[in-house]
């Protein structure tokens, strides 16, 4: 067993930044003491053994450091902790499509591209849209030709040169020439042709045939969706682009039912992403829905968290700790998460009893509160444990594992 525990141990310096001696003599490999009547050194996990000790030699803490903090008592609030997944904020999300048929001639974004307000995403060629705007085009000058003939047979009649019949069939012309010209500019205005273009429209516009027309995003975002070719035909039923402002993302979780009495809006959750481990973003629980799940008997609900950095994509997975406000405070016994390592499964801190001695304790943990953990169970106030260099320990304390099950 001493063998293999030594193959390991000759490696660690190496992995963990320190050297290596040539004689094992003159490094000695850690032991495990094991306390309690009957016990031996194997497995310390086995039901049958009490508390164990690693005890490193002087030799075997060259290059290694060693940092310790107290367990000390914190206020601990409850806390409810759920899985989430982040998506747009669905109040700056835009499905952009025209309000009549054409056949996109240029397509400009690509996908995943910044878009500006007012830029144009893509041209189209509508055979309807030409027809409307040369009816337009059309009424104008009806109308101006009426309004003349109006004005002049308006002279006339007040200088009695002119009959009033003549008179009131001029002012019927130009009032139906009138009604039908803003007929056609209304027409024009329904399918989103803007006001300052209709005013500027002219026959022989340059570059600018009268069936072309331009599909703009209506705010700055990012093209999250695009569903559009080149000589594609596009109906008012299609959606070409759909566009997101991610400045702002939602958090979207799942409450269980029998969270709900302690959950309001306006809480304030702390959320990690699953992409950036340790990293907690602050945010507010800003809409619950009225209305359960049956199927999974869990009400909807998001938080709306900044985003300007764009390091938050829709898509990810994150795990959201809800802090649930309580009158009856309680303090509790916590340590740095550094402190604690997963051995076989099991929450294990190293608590240091002098300097190259470490008991190996196993805990029971409570709430996360990062950057710390609460302890249930397994470690008392002021008691010294390993942070920096306990997942050196944890590796020793499987090496020696190893080497006892193996025989």
């Amino acid at each position: 067993m001493r063998k293999r525990l030594w193959l390991f141990l000759l490696i660690i310096p190496w992995l963990f930044g320190g050297g290596c001696q040539e004689n094992p003599a003159e490094n000695p490999s850690p032991t495990l003491e094991v306390a309690g009547e009957g016990a031996t050194l194997e497995n310390p996990y086995h039901k049958e053994t009490g508390p164990a000790q690693i005890s490193l030699p002087p030799e075997a803490l060259k290059g290694q450091i060693f940092q310790t903090e107290l367990v000390r008592r914190k206020t601990v609030l409850p806390e409810i902790k759920v899985t989430a997944v982040i998506k747009p904020n669905k109040y700056k999300l835009a499905k952009i499509s025209p309000r009549i048929e054409g056949k996109a001639i240029q397509v400009i974004p690509e996908l995943g591209d910044l878009v500006q307000k007012g830029q144009t995403l893509a041209i189209l060629d509508s055979i309807e849209l030409g027809q409307k705007k040369a009816e337009l085009l059309q009424a104008r000058v009806n109308l101006k030709l009426a309004r003349r003939n109006f004005e002049r047979e308006h002279r006339l009649f007040k200088q009695r040169i002119s009959s009033e019949k003549e008179f009131l069939d001029a002012q019927g012309e130009f009032e139906r020439n009138h009604a039908a010209y803003r007929a056609t500019r209304e027409a024009l205005r329904m399918i989103g042709v803007p006001e300052e273009e209709i005013k500027e429209m002219q026959w022989d516009a340059k570059n600018h045939p009268l069936s072309y027309f331009h599909l703009t995003a209506p705010f700055a975002g990012t093209i999250v969706s695009r569903n559009i070719t080149m000589g594609e035909v596009i109906r008012p039923t299609d959606v070409p682009f759909t566009l997101a402002d991610l400045t702002t993302v939602w958090v979207s979780l799942d409450i269980f039912e029998k969270d709900l009495a302690h959950i309001s809006e306006g809480l304030k959750v702390r959320i990690m992403m699953d992409a950036y481990p340790n990293e907690w973003v602050e945010g507010t629980l800003d809409h619950i829905l009225n209305v359960l799940d049956p199927a999974t008997r869990t009400v909807h609900a998001h938080a709306v968290i900044e985003n300007r950095s764009g390091r938050l994509r829709p898509g990810m997975f994150a795990t959201v700790v809800i802090r649930i406000p309580s009158s009856d405070k309680q303090e509790g016994l916590v340590v740095s998460q550094t402190a604690i390592q997963q051995v076989q499964e099991k929450a294990t801190a190293f608590v240091e009893i002098e300097p190259g001695t470490y008991a190996v304790r196993e805990v029971i943990l409570g709430t996360t509160v990062p950057p710390d953990v609460e302890i249930l169970q397994g470690l008392k106030e002021g008691e010294a444990v390993v942070t920096e260099g306990s997942f050196y320990l944890k590796f020793i304390l499987l090496a020696e594992t190893i080497g006892a099950d193996s025989d």
